[in-house]
């Protein structure tokens, strides 16, 4: 259970875990397949594996996509607890401060991968994007309407997705009737599933749309509410017995080893397949975060821990890293599938870290500012001592007072 203290900080400890492992899986599809459109399968997987292996293998990676909605999941959920805290605490929801707090989380990585694009662009000849629809957050459009363009935007359609989410999230919650929330939620999740349905039998070009359209995908988020709003209400529990979590747990790893979970083309299987990956895995996150006496928990402080914190920077900055080194490997001859990981993964760790530290956390600061509860470890926490005057010099030259920093003890 989070923390709500007297500074009404709530932190769900293994959120950050899970984010890692969302991000992480968006990097593993990336340099697979990235470095298999360029040189084929790595020399070890044609030397050990047979046809039908390598199918497997490329089946269970691309399901790493799923990574996609792991994040979905995990901020439906989060934002809805959130949001209905904060109702709870003032009696209703400051949509305003809603939205400036997203801004300032989302908005600088998303906008600095923006203006990555036409140095790309110029320098390694990429294509440019439709700019004016990634400007106003409608950068799945782009990809429904002129396909894939450039790697600095190609993968801002799921942020564009969750923008959509939080434009409306902080209405139906405050202005909502508490009771018709769960209503509300479920008649998002059935809308989505007639438009998968519909636009199937309706189009020639459905792919894409199914892939990255708003009504698409946007029911895992709501579903992620639906299980915030459960939650808070003590409505769902999570103490079964390991038998009855090992039988959904092996549910999920069958549908994961065995089925293409972004494959489409029958109207059974483009409306609820989804639903027999994400179910389960919710149930999962609920026993990961909740249960006393939970499978592979990770309670204390460790490096998945520091590695969820700047997952958003791991998922924004990846596909560039392995552009670029397919880039090099590229431009000097040099295939070693195994160095090229090495190389992807040091480099994403550096600059995520230093975007965390220099670029996200003083916009962090600034969030904190207009927080009504307060989520997640103080920036004290989540830096280490020494570092601390460094951060505060840094806010209070932008005219800001954060009060966690100086007196959370």
């Amino acid at each position: 259970m989070g923390n709500n203290n007297d500074t009404q900080r709530i932190y769900f400890k293994n959120l950050d875990t899970l984010r890692f492992l969302a991000a992480y899986m968006i990097v593993l599809l990336h340099c697979f397949f990235g470095w298999q459109i360029k040189y084929g399968n790595p020399e070890f997987i044609k030397t050990s594996l047979s046809t039908s292996s390598i199918g497997k293998l490329e089946l269970i990676i691309h399901n790493f996509s799923f990574g996609v909605d792991i994040f979905f999941i995990v901020s439906g959920f989060l934002l809805t607890y959130l949001l209905l805290c904060e109702k709870e605490k003032t009696g209703k929801v400051d949509v305003i401060k809603f939205y400036i707090r997203r801004a300032f989380r989302i908005w600088p990585l998303y906008f600095l991968m923006i203006l990555l694009a036409p140095l790309l662009s110029y320098f390694l000849y990429e294509q440019s994007p439709t700019y004016l629809y990634h400007f106003f957050f409608s950068g799945n459009f782009d990809l429904i309407e002129n396909g894939p363009k450039s790697v600095a935007t190609n993968h801002l359609w799921s942020i564009c997705i969750e923008e959509h989410f939080y434009i409306f999230c902080p209405l139906i919650i405050g202005f909502i009737p508490m009771k018709k929330l769960p209503q509300t939620l479920l008649f998002i999740i059935l809308s989505c599933i007639f438009f998968r349905g519909f636009f199937l039998i309706s189009t020639n070009d459905y792919g894409m749309s199914y892939y990255v359209h708003t009504l698409s995908r946007i029911d895992v988020l709501a579903l992620g509410g639906l299980f915030g709003y459960l939650f808070y209400h003590n409505q769902l529990k999570f103490n079964h017995s390991l038998q009855v979590r090992l039988i959904i747990y092996a549910v999920f790893l069958l549908m994961f080893f065995n089925v293409n979970y972004v494959e489409s083309g029958s109207f059974l299987i483009d409306t609820m397949k989804k639903y027999i990956f994400v179910i389960p895995f919710s149930y999962w996150i609920g026993n990961f975060l909740f249960h006393p006496k939970a499978m592979f928990s990770n309670n204390k402080p460790s490096i998945f821990h520091q590695f969820g914190k700047v997952s958003y920077g791991i998922y924004m900055f990846n596909p560039v890293i392995i552009f670029l080194a397919i880039y090099f490997f590229d431009k000097y001859s040099f295939q070693n599938y195994f160095f090229f990981l090495l190389i992807v993964h040091v480099t994403l760790a550096i600059t995520t870290f230093l975007s965390y530290r220099f670029i996200e956390m003083p916009f962090l600061a600034l969030k904190e500012r207009y927080a009504v509860v307060r989520s997640g470890k103080s920036l004290r926490a989540a830096i280490d001592y020494n570092e601390t005057e460094q951060i505060e010099d840094i806010i209070e030259n932008q005219g800001i007072v954060v009060d966690i920093i100086k007196n959370e003890n």
